[in-house]
């Protein structure tokens, strides 16, 4: 009993218990996205330069994973040394798979280098070689130009001899010469050339000389070496140097204004003496040596002691040594075979000075000899200014022990050394060394075999003349502009590249309108001489179209170059128009009509394909035609044929869709009447009359015989005669009139039934037969009725409208007014 309601309220119990569990547990999130920047959109590179204090960079967060992410992009602005300068956050949420491209500015960057970091933090995704979910970029703010001379401190004064050679001494004296190096400081970002004026005044001797091609490259220095031709006088000289029209805006650094003293020219006399220090050693090993210096002259020595093994550097020590003292100076040497050679320079030194003084080494290594060639080959000409030789030579080391060589070169520059190369006993192999050549001209290269363990054999050095050539020039031009309806803009084009060799160029080719867009960009391999081609830009909205050409890994002769011309501004001008009378001149509602329209281009180039479409005052359709393109100064006349519609006049509408446009032209034209009536229709009897005077006679006269012959009495009868009178009497309005159409025209003509002749229409002055149509009994009844006084029709003569070129036919007597029944013009029939 109660086992079954026991067994439900146990239920209830665990159910509540679990939805009270529910409440107090945390709930999981369901996943976020997968947020990661994509690094291609990075609108920063990995060194940004600029000169402004605002920098402003994107990117794009990309979602991934097909759910939203809630991220956080911080970025920050750091000093190079880590000094938080700035920092901006923002939160937003990609969309599955969605796309958000993200900008920050910084307004206060600071001069030089500085570190711009963004960090992604939320919803994040892994990082990719293509997606990651932070970068950093380091930019420099370039520092404007700052040019000034460095202080008179840091002025180097040297004492020369009269061939301008260094005499040593510390001071300058009297006889000697003054050799200058004058530090030229750029404190900012962009590279200053200019020239300097040097004032030397000395004694009653003064020299003044202007030294240009000064060239200082962004935050560095450059030493001006210049030698006075003059010759010092002991006691008080003055130096002033100026640096002219600097261009910085500020010339108060530019000027440095020194006074010297020049003093008698006491010298002192060296003595040195190398000794090895270290014993057992083998090739290769490093030996100690030990230099003294005696001073026994009567003057401080201070200058420099260096000391060569061979041809490689071991000791350059700057020594201050009092008259009457010595010192001792220790340096380092690699064993192989070589030549120690001490000496001393930046002073002058009395003439019974040992120096400079050599002492010979010897010790089993590595020997070193050519190969091949005695002197390198010099690969990769011909060369222009700024291209690189490669000088190659094969060596060979025939010594009793393995070794390294390199080949050394040196220019008037610098010193480029290749890798050392290590050769067993006989193993022979190639050093190679890339060297720049940087003047025009025959450039003289000083070369020569090292070896830090081996000896080289004698010759295995000289000098190698370089032909270089000037730069060769890059020239693109804009050879012609066109524009045409149909492609739009066209550029003819053409580079020059200067004799020389083939090189590779960057050829850009687009427009110019509030700045340049290029719509061409590749790289193509050009040889000497002229390169050209069109290219088609299409229906652009720009003023001027631009081609830009530029070297790739090599320097033409004036940097990087365009040419722009203006796109012509000449356009087609297009018109159309009726020709006000149609054809018939009054056409009947229902007839078969035709209108004529003409087309105009009036501007200086061809037009585009088009349509022209005839349409009525109520919009209906007549008809459609399709245009060809117009010369400019053309014109078209085309023929629209129609069923005429009804009214009296008639409203036509002529739209010529051409070029995105619609050009119209309207024009009203009179229409038949329908029906003419009795009073409105009067029968040119002079006409007609005219030309049946003579038949109508003889068929009267037929008639009377043929009546005569039938009747018995009718020889009593005497025959009717017709009066030549000039108005008939004929009473034909009281006959049945019949409708007919002018054929010229269409005009609807009422006329007697019984009438046979010719007619004249009122409209046209169209002429036409007209036979009758009555019964044989009725003409006959016709003829016997009545007689009838028939006017001879005079001759017609032809004459035109003035207006519409409308014939008419009036009496060739007549000299009055005649009314055109197509336009209704009134002019003199005879002018």
């Amino acid at each position: 009993m109660g086992g079954p309601k026991r067994t439900s309220w146990v239920t209830s119990m665990g159910m509540l218990s679990i939805l009270l569990m529910s409440l107090f547990v945390p709930q999981v999130a369901a996943s976020g996205g997968s947020a990661t920047i994509d690094s291609s959109s990075i609108s920063l590179g990995f060194s940004e330069q600029t000169d402004s204090a605002s920098l402003t960079y994107s990117f794009d967060v990309v979602e991934q994973a097909g759910v939203s992410a809630d991220i956080t992009a911080t970025s920050t602005l750091k000093s190079i040394g880590g000094v938080l300068l700035d920092s901006f956050n923002e939160s937003t949420t990609i969309v599955e798979n969605g796309v958000e491209t993200l900008t920050v500015t910084f307004d206060a960057l600071p001069f030089g280098y500085s570190i711009i970091e963004t960090t992604l933090s939320g919803d994040l995704g892994a990082n990719t070689s293509t997606h990651q979910t932070s970068f950093n970029r380091t930019v420099q703010r370039l520092v404007p130009l700052d040019i000034a001379l460095g202080p008179e401190g840091d002025i180097a004064f040297t004492s020369l001899d009269e061939n301008g050679i260094e005499t040593g001494n510390v001071t300058i004296s009297d006889g000697d010469r003054l050799g200058l190096l004058i530090p030229v400081l750029n404190n900012g970002d962009y590279p200053w050339e200019g020239s300097m004026t040097v004032l030397l005044q000395s004694g009653t001797a003064e020299e003044s000389v202007n030294l240009t091609g000064i060239q200082v490259q962004s935050m560095s220095s450059t030493l001006v070496e210049w030698n006075a031709s003059i010759p010092m006088t002991e006691g008080e000289a003055s130096l002033t140097l100026t640096l002219n029209n600097s261009g910085d805006g500020d010339a108060s650094d530019e000027v440095r204004s020194l006074q010297m003293t020049v003093a008698p020219p006491p010298l002192p006399e060296l003595e040195l003496q190398p000794t090895m220090v270290s014993e057992g050693y083998v090739a290769g090993d490093s030996i100690d040596w030990e230099l003294l210096v005696n001073n026994n002259g009567t003057m401080l020595f201070s200058g420099q002691i260096h000391c060569t093994f061979g041809q490689t550097a071991v000791l350059n020590q700057t020594l201050e040594l009092d008259a009457q003292n010595s010192s001792t100076l220790t340096f380092t040497t690699q064993a192989r075979p070589a030549v120690l050679t001490c000496d001393a320079s930046g002073m002058r030194l009395s003439e019974a000075s040992n120096t400079p003084v050599s002492v010979a080494f010897d010790v089993v290594s590595a020997v070193f000899e050519a190969a091949g060639s005695a002197d390198p080959g010099v690969l990769g000409g011909p060369w222009h200014v700024s291209d690189s030789a490669r000088f190659s030579m094969l060596v060979r080391n025939h010594g009793d022990i393995e070794g390294s060589v390199a080949l050394e070169c040196t220019t008037s520059q610098s010193v480029y050394t290749s890798p050392s190369l290590s050769l067993a006993v006989d193993a022979a192999g190639e050093v190679s060394v890339v060297v720049p050549m940087l003047d025009e001209g025959d450039q003289a290269i000083t070369w020569r075999l090292v070896t830090e363990d081996g000896s080289v054999d004698e010759g295995l050095n000289g000098t190698i003349i370089v032909p270089v050539s000037p730069k060769q020039v890059l020239s693109p031009i804009v050879e012609n502009v066109t524009w045409d309806a149909e492609v739009g803009v066209t550029m003819d084009w053409s580079v020059t590249l200067g004799e020389g060799v083939d090189r590779s160029v960057r050829l850009r080719m687009g427009y110019f309108n509030s700045g340049e867009t290029y719509l061409l960009d590749y790289v193509v391999m050009l040889a000497p001489g002229v390169t050209n081609g069109t290219f088609e830009l299409g229906f652009i909205d720009a003023e001027r179209v631009t081609l830009r050409a530029d070297a790739v890994n090599w320097s033409e002769a004036f940097g990087p170059s365009s040419n722009s011309k203006s796109i012509p501004s000449s356009r087609p001008i297009y018109s159309i128009s009726f020709d006000p009378v149609a054809s018939p001149s009054r056409p009947l509602a229902g007839q078969s009509a035709a209108v004529k329209i003409t087309i105009v281009n009036i501007g200086e180039v061809t037009g585009m394909t088009g349509e022209v479409i005839l349409v009525g005052e109520d919009n209906t359709l007549y008809a459609t035609k399709s245009t060809a393109a117009l010369q400019p100064g053309a014109s078209t006349d085309m023929t629209f044929n129609l069923e005429w519609p009804e009214g009296s006049r008639v409203g036509l509408t002529a739209i010529w869709s051409i070029d995105g446009t619609q050009i119209t032209d309207s024009s009203s034209f009179t229409s038949a009447e329908a029906e003419v009536e009795d009073d409105g229709f009067t029968v040119p009897w002079k006409g007609i009359l005219g030309g049946v005077a003579i038949a109508g006679a003889a068929l009267a006269a037929l008639r009377i015989k043929q009546g005569q012959s039938l009747s018995p009495s009718s020889k009593e009868k005497k025959p009717g005669k017709i009066k030549p009178t000039s108005k008939a009497k004929t009473n034909a309005s009281s006959e049945v009139k019949i409708q007919i159409a002018c054929p010229e025209c269409a005009r609807q003509l009422r006329v007697p039934a019984s009438y046979s002749g010719s007619v004249r229409c009122p409209d046209c002055s169209n002429r036409f037969d007209v036979a009758p149509k009555t019964s044989p009994l009725e003409e006959e009844e016709e003829v016997e009725a009545e007689e009838e006084e028939v006017e001879v029709l005079e001759e017609k003569v032809e004459v035109s409208c003035p207006k519409c070129s409308q014939s008419l036919r009036v009496p060739g007597s007549y000299e009055g007014s005649v009314r055109c029944p197509a336009c209704e013009h009134v002019f003199k029939a005879k002018g």
